[in-house]
This record gives structure tokens, sequence and C-alpha cells, in this order.
């Protein structure tokens, strides 16, 4: 999630270029001097779930007050892709054995370990919608505007000028390895 105060909030789907979303902004912000939070927080880490790395819209509406005042937004990749995108992120997790670094959590190990990670991932991340993660509890619209993936990079002088920031480079992470 970022959250740039009395101006916009991103809803970070997992495996929907978040991260390179999170790199650009927060290059631009803080070179412009422009107050921001991003998260990067895994969900592992429960001390602070509050700013977990994928949050809900529904729980950020709980907590940005100027929520209906400021441009909210999410990019949207069918869930197959994501599911796709996340068996790839294993596998290379694997090849270059994170699993056997020191400072690998425990859950993160567990996980790359799996040995039917495909059928986990596809049965446990079936529910983790685009909607899932920006309409509110019980299926209400809370503003968020979504952008196909493909369309992002096409897109992203716009998401610049909504989210009331300098246009900037959207940087292209995760994707040399395939992931």
């Amino acid at each position: 999630m970022i959250y740039l105060p009395k101006r916009a909030a991103f809803v970070h789907i997992p495996r929907t270029a978040g991260h390179s979303i999170k790199a650009a902004v927060s290059n631009v912000c803080a070179r412009n001097n422009i107050p921001f939070v991003v998260s990067t927080v895994p969900s592992w880490i429960k001390e602070f779930d509050r700013v977990e790395i994928h949050q809900r819209a529904s729980t950020l509406k709980g907590y940005i007050r100027e929520w209906p005042d400021i441009y909210r937004f999410a990019i949207h990749r069918p869930i197959q892709e994501r599911i796709e995108s996340v068996c790839k992120w294993v596998e290379y997790l694997r090849k270059i054995g994170f699993n056997k670094d020191p400072n690998t959590s425990s859950e993160i190990k567990e996980f790359i370990e799996r040995e039917n990670y495909r059928e986990w991932i596809a049965e446990n991340w079936k529910h983790y919608t685009t909607q899932f993660f920006t309409e509110g509890v019980y299926g209400e619209d809370l503003g968020v505007e979504i952008y196909p993936f493909e369309d992002l990079h096409d897109r992203w002088d716009e998401i610049c000028r909504k989210c009331q920031i300098p246009q900037c480079e959207l940087p292209r992470l995760n994707t040399p390895s395939g992931v």
C-alpha cells in the first residue's frame, strides 16, 4: 500500500506491479519533499499488520481519515495470471536458494519448499481477486479506480497526475527473471 496524505492511496494487489509502483512513487516523493507512507511489510510480521504490504481497501478506509477525498487506485491482473506469476516467483526463489538463506523467515521457507506448491497456490489464492482487495467487505464500491495491468505503462502519466505527484519513470521490476 501507498498512502500520500491529502493526495492518494494505492491498494497493492499481489503480483500486479506493486513493487514497481512503490519504487517510482517513493523515489519521486522523496526527491520532491512530498510526504508518503509505503509499506513493504509482509503479512508474517504480525506486529505491523496495520501497514501490511497487501492491505485491503476496506481496511485502509478505516484508518485513512480523508479516504473519500483522495484519489484511490489499484491494478487489475486476472487471477489466473497472478497465480501463474506467483508460481514462477516460487520457482525463481527455489532456483536461487532463497529458502537456504538464514535470514529467510520460516513462513517463506515453508511456502517455497512445499512439494505441491502449484496446487496449494491455486487453491489458496483463488479468492484474492481484484474485488477482494478493492471493494468493501460486503461488496460495496469504495471508489477505487482500477487500471488493467497491461495498460499500466501507457497510463502511468495519468496516474501520476491524479496522485498529484511529478511525472516519473515507472521501473519494470521483477521482469528479468520472468517473475
